[in-house]
């Protein structure tokens, strides 16, 4: 019976150490872009999240003083979405505005907003953001206006999600 409890109390140390491992040692790369509907100011706003130390590394930045560093990294933040965050209505591409980031704990809020005007019938959102670093990169899009809701995940073969957009 001893020889039991012994082998029982083996197996389950080594069942909760592998699944420790493999929980804590392997990280999940994902980021959030929230995209709002507001009548009031005719804008889309949108505001992207993710964790900081995942886009630095993408940008291949180190040793980042956010406050001392603030409008570096703030061009540095709005080249990169140029690139790789990507706005179309009816197939022509859209300029939105970047407004800036904000460094909250462990993640970077990244600001923008698109006139409401510029979006006819549908909205197309293409966002390659982290793809370079990180392979297993997902791309969460929540769309919210009123009381419609919908959501996407985005990764590398499948970046881009449209939406029909219903005033």
């Amino acid at each position: 019976m001893k020889i039991l409890i012994n082998f029982m109390y083996q197996l389950i140390t080594k069942f909760f150490s592998i699944l420790f491992l493999i929980f804590v040692v392997h990280k999940y790369y994902v980021s959030t872009t929230l995209i709002d509907l507001d009548e009031e100011s005719n804008y889309f706003e949108i505001t992207i999240k993710t964790f900081y130390d995942d886009l630095e590394t993408e940008l291949k930045l180190s040793n980042i003083d956010y406050k001392i560093q603030y409008d570096k990294i703030n061009k540095l933040y709005e080249d990169y979405l140029l690139t790789k965050f990507i706005l179309t209505s009816n197939n022509n591409k859209i300029k939105y505005e970047y407004l800036g980031f904000e460094k909250r704990n462990d993640q970077i809020n990244l600001y923008l907003q698109v006139e409401s005007s510029n979006v006819v019938d549908e909205l197309s959102i293409q966002n390659k953001i982290l793809y370079e670093s990180f392979s297993t990169q997902k791309n969460i899009v929540l769309y919210r206006h009123k009381k419609s809701r919908k959501s996407f995940i985005q990764d590398q073969n499948n970046h881009i999600s449209s939406i029909k957009i219903n005033r």
